[in-house]
């Protein structure tokens, strides 16, 4: 760490300045409110005593060696991130500029349906990235709250696989697309009354009737809720106003459970009459639940990252649980726009009819999180898919339309192409970002010496 010390102590004081380190760390992409710098900081500086009033902190030698034993802060620092600084910085660059090319745009209209929905203002527009390591960019409204609404059907498939296995689980619920829209009460279930797969209503139904059966329903929101804590490094809130007001409107939501359970295709107590009704209800509550672009980035970077989440480092999720949750979302995330979707983007990802997309890069170890209220024909938000479609574009991140590009590739497109670890002309896409030259700290003019603290 000396060498490090040395380069951030620029006007040679023998001390770092707090806001010199801080600026090191958000270059490679970590905020200064991310939990895990905020503790490293603040053990460090509390164990030298108290600042003058309005003097700037800093940390001498033995106060930064403090800071650096968090892994997070020493790997920033030492360029060992999971996206190199540069790569993460130019990505970041990408995003301000479809943000600003997407801004003025206001085709769509935001969800009739749900009252609350209806009513949100429809010009709010966000974009959130987060990686595995937790490096965050986020621009606009990206700390907007809004209900989760079908993005959290990824997650509470995900619970269920980790209770009862996958076997089990698509017992009750598919695995195919269904062909129609996520609420279409002839294309959701089979033959047998099984709901087609988890990213639509009806399979999201079934598949958190499979969360915590056997407990009551406030014991079972409360674990679901923690698991989102665990996923996004804060709890979530709540949106009252929308569950009730999905409560009041969501009779078609109560039929699929009641068409369900006439099948026994809903795990339930078959002596509780209303248990469809309340399976449904227990749908409505999780898809009420408040978070924002950049919590959801978040736990779409747990996927990313196999299961684990990043503010924490814990496992949430096994690997083969997030392979699943991803595979699926690949196929049938987008709503009844899903193979254009494919076609257009190629990766992972899971809309809200609040206005909230969710892509997941899974071999960038990240995940980009847009929220704009105004949805196509589909249900899916027009800036949303538009942020994803560019990104997708810019960088070549298309899983399967550069396969064979070889030497007719342009020079810009191999440019682009060689953005966050793309796979470059004529050679195989690595598993994971491309290795780069680890950047040097650099050393930048400081002010004088601190004066010395009061003890």
């Amino acid at each position: 760490m000396d060498n490090l010390f040395r380069s951030l102590d620029t006007d040679r004081a023998n001390v770092v300045w707090k806001w010199k380190l801080l600026e090191e760390l958000r270059q490679s992409g970590l905020r200064g409110d991310d939990p895990r710098v905020e503790r490293a900081l603040g053990n460090a500086l509390a164990a030298g005593g108290a600042f003058e009033p309005g003097q700037p902190e800093w940390l001498d030698r033995e106060q930064f060696a403090e800071v650096t034993r968090e892994p997070v802060v020493r790997r920033a620092l030492q360029g060992d991130l999971v996206v190199p600084r540069t790569e993460f910085q130019e990505f970041s660059r990408a995003v301000e500029e479809i943000y600003a090319d997407l801004l003025p745009d206001r085709s769509g209209e935001v969800a009739q349906y749900i009252p609350t929905l209806k009513n949100a203002p429809p010009d709010r527009f966000g974009i959130a990235v987060c990686t595995a390591d937790g490096q965050t960019f986020q621009i606009g409204d990206a700390g907007a709250g809004f209900s989760i609404q079908s993005t959290s059907k990824p997650f509470s498939y995900a619970m269920a696989l980790e209770q009862f296995g996958a076997g089990e689980v698509h017992t009750w619920v598919g695995q195919e697309q269904s062909g129609g829209t996520f609420n279409d009460p002839t294309l959701s279930l089979d033959a047998a009354g099984k709901p087609q797969n988890p990213m639509i209503n009806a399979g999201a139904i079934a598949t958190l009737a499979l969360v915590e059966p056997d407990v009551e329903v406030s014991e079972r929101f409360a674990r679901v809720e923690q698991t989102w804590a665990r996923l996004m490094g804060r709890p979530p809130g709540f949106d009252h106003r929308t569950f009730l007001a999905e409560r009041d409107t969501g009779h078609g939501n109560r039929g699929l459970a009641n068409l369900m359970a006439a099948r026994d295709m809903l795990r339930m107590d078959p002596k509780d009459r209303d248990a469809p009704q309340k399976a449904a209800e227990f749908y409505f509550a999780v898809c009420s639940m408040q978070v924002d672009a950049a919590g959801l980035a978040a736990a779409g970077a747990t996927l990313a990252n196999g299961g684990v989440a990043p503010y924490s480092g814990e496992r949430v999720f096994s690997q083969e649980t997030a392979g699943r949750v991803l595979s699926v979302m690949g196929h049938s995330g987008m709503y009844n726009d899903s193979g254009k979707f494919s076609d257009q983007v190629g990766l992972p990802a899971k809309s809200g009819v609040s206005g909230n997309v969710m892509m997941v890069l899974p071999d960038k170890r990240m995940a980009v999180v847009t929220f704009s209220p105004r949805l196509d024909e589909a249900g899916n938000s027009v800036r949303g898919v538009e942020v994803c479609r560019q990104l997708v574009e810019k960088f070549g991140l298309h899983p399967y339309k550069s396969l064979g590009a070889g030497r007719e590739l342009s020079s810009a497109a191999e440019a682009s192409r060689r953005a966050l670890g793309g796979m470059p002309a004529a050679s195989s896409r690595s598993a994971g970002v491309a290795s780069s030259a680890r950047p040097q700290v650099p050393a930048a003019a400081g002010p004088h010496r601190p004066a010395g603290r009061e003890r």
